[in-house]
Parts: structure tokens; sequence; C-alpha cells
């Protein structure tokens, strides 16, 4: 493996590989969230990871430093890390998480490829969110991506046909389904005017997450998150008539469960509803 060092004897056992990386595949960091509340869960371990200064244009991802009056602290690098989660009752379950790199995407793929070789990985799944006009007072759809179709019944629906610029856990996703892997992509839908993290994207991913691997976690505080966001966003749409018919045509969409490429409804942008609602957001917390 030209760029991942792991510890091979750390992964054997390990069957399934989960994968989540940030980017504009990460919407409303849902993926990222989902994983946080994994590895809060999952006693886990670092076994691996990919040599950075090969993948990051650091003028791009700049690593964060701390300033504490005048005095420089640590710094904070970009990583990509396969970490060993051990779940209750069940087998090894390998991780891969971090920032979305900006090189050698293939090579990436050929060493997580010779990784399932090495160790025996059958199975692939990865989670992330995309955003797409949906409201956000309704349950939170899950789309597949799958090399097996008759996964789409079971954890939800493929996406229409498109043609869009792809990302690295798409491409890791291909790559591992043509190296003979069953592999798994979900993808929950962010209301495309929601700004920030978006909670109900986690708990959606751990509840299909939940049922593929057939093992119990607790979404507990991501149900009780989403919760309190719903209600924000509802106060904030409460302000603003523009919103409320935008929202409401979404509604009426997702109830007929139009295709989203269908939707015609009342047109302020997402960016102008996102703005009307970080601008009550903020006129909230600044009173």
């Amino acid at each position: 493996m030209e760029l991942l060092d792991v510890d091979l004897a750390a992964a054997a056992g390990a069957t399934t590989l989960l994968l989540s990386l940030d980017g504009w595949t990460d919407a409303g960091r849902g993926g990222s969230l989902a994983v946080d509340a994994l590895r809060e869960q999952w006693d886990g371990q670092v076994i691996g990871a990919f040599d950075v200064d090969r993948l990051y244009d650091y003028r791009d991802r700049r690593p964060l430093l701390e300033i504490d009056r005048g005095i420089i602290g640590s710094s904070t690098w970009p990583e990509l890390e396969v970490v060993r989660l051990a779940p209750p009752d069940h087998s090894p379950v390998l991780l891969a998480v971090g920032w979305e790199p900006d090189f050698r995407w293939r090579t990436i793929c050929d060493d997580i490829g010779s990784l399932a070789d090495e160790i025996g990985l059958t199975r692939y799944v990865g989670l992330g969110a995309v955003p797409g006009p949906v409201p956000h007072t309704r349950p939170t759809r899950v789309i597949t991506t799958a090399s097996d179709p008759s996964l789409f019944e079971q954890f939800g629906r493929p996406h229409e046909q498109v043609v869009v610029p792809a990302s690295l856990q798409v491409i890791i996703e291909k790559s591992l389904a043509d190296g003979g892997l069953t592999t798994l992509g979900l993808w929950a839908r962010v209301p495309h005017y929601v700004a920030g993290e978006y909670p109900a994207a986690a708990a959606a991913l751990l509840s299909r997450l939940s049922s593929y691997l057939d093992v119990d976690l607790d979404p507990g505080e991501l149900l009780d998150e989403s919760e309190e966001h719903r209600e924000r966003l509802d106060e904030a749409a409460s302000g603003s008539p523009e919103v409320q018919a935008h929202i409401l045509a979404l509604e009426e969409a997702y109830d007929l469960d139009l295709s989203e490429s269908t939707f015609q409804g009342p047109l302020p942008t997402g960016d102008q509803i996102a703005a009307e609602l970080e601008r009550f957001l903020r006129n909230r917390s600044d009173g």
C-alpha cells in the first residue's frame, strides 16, 4: 500500500468497511455526525492512517492553529484515518474517516482495495448526505447507491438518473464494487435551505446502518437534537410568508411522493430561504 500505513493484525477479523468523508457529500454534516455517534457508542482504536502530506493542498485546507494572547499553541492538521470499531456482540468493523483529500484519489482506491484483499473485507457502507428540495417538517429520506439492486427496496430508493461531479466517497464505492465487494451508499437528503448541522440526517443514517449490520445503535441524543433543531427552524420560518409558502410546496411534493426533479413551487431560492432563516436566528440570539 503506497499511502496507507495500517496494522493488518489489528484489522483482522473485520469484514465490513464504513466510510465517511467531509466535503460536498456531507451536507449538514450528516455523515460526520453519524460517525461521531458511532465512535461514542463503540470502542474505537486508530489502527492506520494515510500519508496526509501527499493528499492535501494545505493552502486550501489550512491547518487550524490556536493562538492565545499571542502565544502560538497546538495545530490541527487534515487527516484520513482507519479506525477499528468494536460493536457489542458483533465482529469488528473498520471505519475510514477524515477530510476529503485533494490529490491521489486513484491511489487511495488502490490502497483501500489492497486492504480489502489482505484481510478479506466483503462489504462496504458509505455514510453521507446531500442537499435537495425536501422539507424539514417531514421524516428524512435516504437514497441509496448499491452494487446489489435488492438493497434499494430495503434501505432507500435510488436517485433519478443524474450526472454530477463525483466525490471521493463515491469513487471509492465504485472501486470496491468493481473489486467484488457488496457496496451500499446511504445518502440522507438535507433540506436545501438549511445551513449548518442537520442532526436528523445523522439519525436517519444510523437507523439504516443499524438495520443493515443487525446491531443496536442508540440514536437518542441525535433524535433529541433533531427535535430541538426542527423547533428552531419552525420558529424561524414562521416569520416569513415566502418561506412558509415554499416549505408548504415542498411538503405537498413530498406527500405526493413526486420526483424531486418535478418539483415546482413558489421560488425564493434555497439561498434566499437560508439567508432568511439565518437572519431570524441571528436576531434571536442577539436579543
